[in-house]
């Protein structure tokens, strides 16, 4: 099994079985905090051998630098290879949070587990906005 794409967005979505994905980001920029991202997505999109077929548990988790979950989930797939000659097929999903709070500056991680081993991460440097002056810049992603 290999992950081929791992992102976090904005919003991502799975539709007919294409993964869609809008406005990634790895940095926050946050006037104050404790700082509330409205929405985040985590997008997975997995290429899975015929070999492979059967049972897995995905789980995906975004802690902080102290190992604190600040979003989690679980997702079981049911892998079932496509019947025509091809030696793998691709499987998509994201995992959508609502209200994230990052208590503090810091560099967060996103895990994503698949049966148990970490298969990949992504960082989301999460930062003080500086250097605005007498200029109103909103809190942004």
């Amino acid at each position: 099994m290999k992950v081929l794409i791992a992102a976090v967005a904005e919003h991502a979505w799975v539709e007919n079985g294409c993964l869609s994905i809008c406005r990634t980001f790895d940095g926050i920029s946050a006037n104050k905090f404790p700082y509330t991202l409205p929405r985040m997505s985590v997008a997975v999109r997995l290429l899975i051998g015929k070999s492979e077929a059967g049972e897995h548990k995905i789980n995906i988790s975004l802690v902080d630098f102290d190992g604190k979950k600040l979003m989690n989930g679980d997702i079981n797939i049911n892998f079932q290879p496509p019947q025509d000659s091809a030696p793998e097929a691709s499987s998509s999903f994201a995992l959508n949070g609502q209200n994230i709070i990052f208590a503090n500056a810091g560099d967060y991680m996103v895990n994503i587990i698949i049966d148990g081993k970490l298969e990949a991460g992504v960082p989301i440097y999460v930062r003080e906005a500086k250097g605005h002056g007498k200029i109103d810049i909103p809190d942004s992603v």
